[in-house]
């Protein structure tokens, strides 16, 4: 029997009794998170055309995150996935890497709008930690080794939406699967947006997210999807992953959603691969070292870290994405400043003649043939100082890591952030607490209304 029964019988059996309280507390952690930063995405390049170009087919039904009005709800997912996803600062899994809730989370709140006006909070956390937890397994079991290019948030977040949303609306197996296939039958997800540092990045969650509503539409309306999802001809596994499909990481934990407890909260605005790159930066400047001290820096970093933010950094052609995916300019912002925060990611700040200087004339990135090719840590710096001293620094791990977790005070400090970006009228706290009232299962109406 292909995968996606089981998938499909494990998520429509899920209750918040299964869920540990630590798997609770990771839920709601990355549920604030995730808010937060696409209260600070709304007004990112590309959402405010992305919104008048989609106004025009309605203007009621699900809420437009930050006070943009309403949508059909997949429009609205599709806004609010974007949003999410614009300033690069959504949670990862970094053993694949994707972004689970950039797909799961809207997607799930459209269809709670939609059709669930009374929900409660342990029903949404359960569904969620469902979606999670689906999209970091099927990403881990199958992972990049095999792809030709596909963007994982992209592929592996959609399955984790449907998952979700079937277990929110207690669907039977069945029902599940046909969603899981009309899903295959729809997904896309090449990274050349990401090669080629375009706008339509930020958009390729939120295409998933729009087409996860579609496809459970249509099997809700008892359309047959695909049966076959992973193990046919042309199923995931084989269209996707060449083949290549560890099953014996599907099990372990799958009936607690234990993964969720993985995934990683960013501290900085960028891509995770230069997440590393910055601590070490900013444990110079908290040396007191800056800028004008260094003559070079040589950064070491595994292949694909190379591959996707090692390229060279010019300022002069360099637009929000560009800088997003350079350890470079992050490297060079964070000297100067001591912080790398949403602001370091402006178009003037991206434009700024110092920092692209000494990115591009004082920065070299390099390959270490001794880091596993998808490895984010470790990453080493051989800096030499204009005073002629040299210094070697090494990190093996990665800020909002599982193993190194923001702490409460660090996701307030981001959180106040998010929403100061946009002058959004209600404070940290009031988020923070809303959301956390969910865990005693007040209604997420309280929660929609703050979005609203």
């Amino acid at each position: 029997m292909d995968l996606a029964y089981r998938l499909a019988s494990s998520a429509a059996s899920r209750t918040f009794t299964d869920l540990s309280s630590s798997t609770v507390d990771a839920t709601v952690d990355a549920l604030i998170d995730s808010l937060a930063c696409a209260l600070a995405g709304t007004n990112a390049p590309g959402l405010a055309q992305a919104r008048g170009a989609l106004s025009r087919w309605g203007n009621s039904g699900c809420t437009v995150w930050g006070g943009f009005g309403d949508a059909p709800a997949p429009l609205a997912a599709f806004l609010n996935a974007g949003s999410m996803h614009a300033l690069d600062y959504d949670d990862t899994d970094d053993k694949v890497p994707l972004h689970a809730n950039s797909v799961v989370l809207p997607a799930l709140l459209a269809d709670v709008e939609d059709r669930h006006a009374d929900c409660n909070g342990h029903a949404l956390l359960t569904a969620l930690a469902v979606g999670l937890d689906g999209a970091m397994r099927v990403g881990r079991a199958g992972g990049p080794k095999g792809s030709r290019g596909w963007n994982y948030s992209v592929i592996s977040g959609g399955i984790g939406a449907v998952m979700a949303i079937a277990n929110l609306r207690r669907w039977d197996t069945d029902m599940t699967v046909s969603a899981l296939g009309h899903q295959l039958a729809q997904t896309a997800g090449s990274l050349q947006s990401i090669i080629d540092g375009c706008l339509a990045k930020r958009f390729q969650p939120a295409m998933m997210a729009k087409n996860v509503l579609m496809a459970i539409a249509l099997a809700q309306a008892n359309i047959d999807g695909p049966r076959n999802v992973f193990d046919g001809k042309a199923g995931f596994v084989r269209l996707y992953q060449d083949g290549e499909f560890d099953r014996g990481l599907i099990e372990p934990g799958l009936e607690r959603c234990s993964l969720v407890e993985d995934l990683s909260l960013k501290p900085y605005p960028a891509c995770r691969f230069t997440h590393a790159p910055i601590d070490l930066a900013l444990q110079m400047h908290a040396r007191g070292i800056r800028p004008g001290d260094i003559e070079h820096i040589r950064v070491r970093v595994s292949a694909q870290a190379v591959n996707m933010v090692g390229r060279h950094f010019d300022s002069k052609t360099a637009n929000v994405v560009d800088a997003q995916f350079s350890i470079a300019y992050c490297i060079a912002r964070a000297l100067e400043r001591g912080t790398l925060q949403i602001e370091d990611f402006s178009e003037d700040s991206v434009k700024g003649e110092r920092a692209g200087a000494f990115a591009a004339e004082r920065i070299t990135i390099e390959a270490n043939d001794k880091v596993p090719f998808l490895g984010m840590v470790p990453v080493l710096f051989d800096v030499r100082l204009t005073n002629g001293e040299h210094l070697e620094l090494r990190t093996d791990e990665v800020s909002g890591s599982p193993v190194k977790r923001m702490t409460a005070s660090q996701l307030h400090t981001k959180v106040a952030d998010c929403l100061s970006f946009n002058d959004i009228r209600f404070s940290a706290d009031e988020l923070i607490s809303t959301v956390g009232q969910l865990r005693t299962d007040a209604p997420v109406s309280k929660v929609l209304a703050l979005l609203a």
